[in-house]
């Protein structure tokens, strides 16, 4: 084999590497997100079901710590919307999606012997994605969460 055609493989398995690293990452991040949006929804529901059973069933809780359940099942809503942990969580699945179709495309839709612009052309669409999200990202970051339902 040649040096450059031992480059270019090279190469490849570089970026593809990088590929499947960065998508493992966004991945790992989107999954966070996920189970913060989760835990806040959940917990919500729980404090939200336990301050109308303490508040119907005769118990020795006090009022003050009735209110506080109810107030908790409150604040985390408010929380999980002001955090965006879903809509985090979807941007990062979004993101690992498109780094995973990229390394598909790398490892199993350009020749056996890449070429220089065969790379170059995925090294390119990276970059595009990169800047793609990194806009979306600063957009969702200044949007205002939707008002709930009246």
């Amino acid at each position: 084999m040649s040096d450059d055609r031992e480059a270019l493989v090279t190469r490849k398995a570089a970026l593809s590497a990088d590929l499947d690293k960065e998508a493992k990452r966004y991945f790992a991040h989107a999954r966070w997100n996920y189970s913060a949006a989760q835990v806040l929804s959940w917990g919500s529901l729980l404090a939200s079901v336990a301050a109308a059973l303490f508040g119907i069933i005769p118990t020795s809780m006090p009022k003050w710590g009735v209110g506080v359940l109810a107030a908790l099942s409150t604040t985390l809503i408010a929380a999980s919307r002001q955090l965006g942990f879903q809509q985090k969580a979807n941007w990062h699945y979004r993101k690992a999606d498109q780094l995973k179709a990229l390394k598909r495309r790398l490892d199993y839709e350009l020749p056996p012997s890449p070429t220089p612009d065969n790379l170059a052309t995925i090294s390119s669409s990276w970059s595009a994605i990169d800047i793609s999200m990194t806009k979306e990202w600063e957009d969702m970051q200044h949007e205002t969460p939707t008002k709930p339902p009246a």
